[in-house]
Order: C-alpha cells, then structure tokens, then sequence
C-alpha cells in the first residue's frame, strides 16, 4: 500500500484514474451498504453544471470532499482529530465557490490540496499551525489498490460480511470499471435485494451498469 498523506501527494492517481476510482469505491459501497447514509463514501456526477463531487464522511466528524470541475480538482479535509489549519490565500479562483461556500464552509478545513488542468502537480495549501493534519488516514483508500479496498470494507461494514466473502476478484472489476451486471451484484453481496435502488445509486454515480 502507498503512503498517501498532504506529503506524499505523488502517490495519488492521475486526474482521470482519481475520477474513477472514486466512482468505483462509491459504487462498491451502493451494493455493500443499500442505506446511503451508512456509507463512507458517495459520488454525485451531476453536482452542479460541469461538476462532480464525491465525499467521504466516516460519522464521526471526519470528511474528505472532492471537486472535479473539467479536468481541474480540489481536495478538502477535515478531521476532528486535529487542530491542523490551512492556509488559503494561494487558493485558486476557480476553486473559491468549492471551498468558501456550504458545506465546507461550515466543516471547516484542516488541510487542502489542488492539481490545475494546466499543471499536472498537486498544490498543497500551507499547515499554518504545523501540527498533524491526519490526512493519512482519511486519504488511504484512495491508493488505487483493491486490497486496500478489501481489507477495510471487511472491517468497517464487518455485520455485512458475517455469512459471506468480499472475494478481491469481484471488487478489482469494479476498480477496472467493468460493467455492473446482476450476477456481479450478488458475487459482491448475495443479500442485495433492491436492483430499483440500485440503478438510481448508478445513475447518480455515473457508472455503467447493465441489469
């Protein structure tokens, strides 16, 4: 598993395949979880006129928002566990409605980061209080790997996983983007039961699906 945190920002996936990913663990967590507000992350690809926003929140008070405007994206996170503050001021304009509007305004920021369509390094805001900014631990999923995927949804959902395996194979396709199918439905999750809910999730997402 890479290191992901504000200061290994190299390890993260490239703009499109960050995209994805997002979609893919959204979509993982549609068919694990069918109660949307359980759910550690979701996917909007119709956030607003050519935006899309995906968001992490874990229920205690800890939240990842990401903004994919064109071929630009800007990272916010929040975690309660530290008292880590950026700075701001080189944001740029572009991302000013993201990050000063709701709902980050009223979470707050304890780190950020940006990549422009037009310079492919990731930009990293300054931790004026230097202190831990626990971004560590509300960006590792964001590695790419499956397995890492794996190993936490066994753990964080582990009443889902009571009478059956979330088996690698059946999620490294969904990290592949391979198109959901029933039968790939009930490899993931034999007990899923609402394809309706299912579809709706999909069509919010923007994931191919075919059932």
């Amino acid at each position: 598993m890479n290191l992901l945190s504000t200061k290994h920002l190299k390890n993260l996936p490239k703009q499109e395949k960050l995209q994805n990913l997002c979609k893919a663990i959204s979509t993982l967590e549609a068919i694990i979880c069918p109660e949307w507000e359980y759910r550690y992350f979701s996917y909007q690809k119709n956030w607003s006129e050519n935006e899309e926003f995906c968001e992490m929140r874990n229920g205690e008070g800890n939240h990842l928002l990401i903004l994919f405007k064109d071929k630009n994206i800007c990272i916010n996170g929040f975690s309660s566990e530290s008292s880590a503050k950026a700075n701001l001021k080189k944001l740029p304009e572009i991302f000013h409605e993201f990050i000063f509007g709701e709902p980050i305004k009223t979470i707050g920021t304890t780190f950020c980061f940006w990549q422009l369509e037009k310079n492919k390094n990731w930009i990293c805001a300054e931790n004026l209080s230097k202190e831990n900014d626990f971004s560590d631990e509300l960006l590792f999923l964001l590695d790419g790997n499956a397995f890492t995927f794996k190993e936490w949804a066994e753990e964080y959902y582990e009443d889902e996983f009571e009478d059956f395996e979330l088996r690698l194979e059946f999620v490294q396709k969904i990290y592949n983007g391979e198109k959901i199918t029933k039968d790939l439905i009930f490899q993931i999750n034999p007990n899923y039961k609402d394809l309706k809910q299912l579809k709706i999730d999909l069509l919010e997402i923007g994931y191919d699906f075919e059932f």
